[in-house]
């Protein structure tokens, strides 16, 4: 089926956990300080990824991604290092720049176009 669009908080939460946890457990307050969110909307979050099947939720230890998740936090990331190498490279923006755009870039590109892009541009991969 299709996948239901992920909104771009629901992404951002996915992607910090991945660089946070490690594959380990992510805390609650660790998530709510990163990403700047008041404690009770993360709860609420976190319990609507787990309900999606991208976060497991332990209390008291927090959350950890699942491989579903994973899988969509490494394709985020993927996404966002296409989009800053197309940009610093091919259209001679500075690192800092990038790095906002890329941000913004990101929750917008599906999977078929990064990988034309990545293509287009030889972005080596991995």
């Amino acid at each position: 089926g299709v996948a239901m669009k992920k909104s771009q908080s629901q992404e951002d939460y996915l992607k910090f956990i991945h660089e946070a946890g490690h594959g380990q457990y992510v805390s609650n307050k660790e998530i709510a300080t990163g990403l700047n969110v008041a404690p009770p909307s993360v709860s609420e979050m976190i319990t609507k990824l787990a309900q999606e099947g991208l976060v497991a939720y332990k209390p008291y230890s927090g959350a950890m991604l699942t491989p579903q998740g994973q899988k969509l936090a490494i394709e985020l990331v993927r996404k966002h290092e296409i989009w800053e190498y197309f940009l610093e490279h091919k259209l001679g923006y500075t690192k800092t720049e990038v790095h906002e755009l890329a941000e913004l870039l990101e929750h917008a590109t599906s999977t078929d176009l990064a990988n034309r892009l990545a293509a287009y541009i030889q972005y080596p991969e991995g």
